[in-house]
């Protein structure tokens, strides 16, 4: 696509050279109109939703695996105590 703009090297460099001006003025004008990016104020940061990794998933693991994979051990009450216990 290129090629087919430009015929020579010099016509390349000016390209590109035009290409890098008009981004950066468009950066300036969205700078102009919306001001430039500022981290989040405190009241800000509070409203946002912060999804992080939960407990549920690891209790329902446990409960579904751990738990339950000695189901034919029998216990006795005193044993039930000290694992309760720890």
């Amino acid at each position: 696509m290129i090629e087919s703009m430009c015929s020579s090297m010099q016509e390349l460099k000016q390209l590109v050279a035009f290409n890098r001006k008009k981004c950066a003025f468009q950066h300036y004008e969205l700078n102009k109109v919306h001001g430039t990016c500022q981290p989040f104020t405190e009241n800000e940061y509070k409203q946002v939703k912060i999804y992080q990794k939960s407990n549920y998933s690891k209790r329902k693991k446990h409960v579904y695996t751990s738990y339950w994979r000695e189901y034919t051990q029998k216990y006795t009450v005193n044993q039930l105590k000290l694992i309760n216990k720890v």
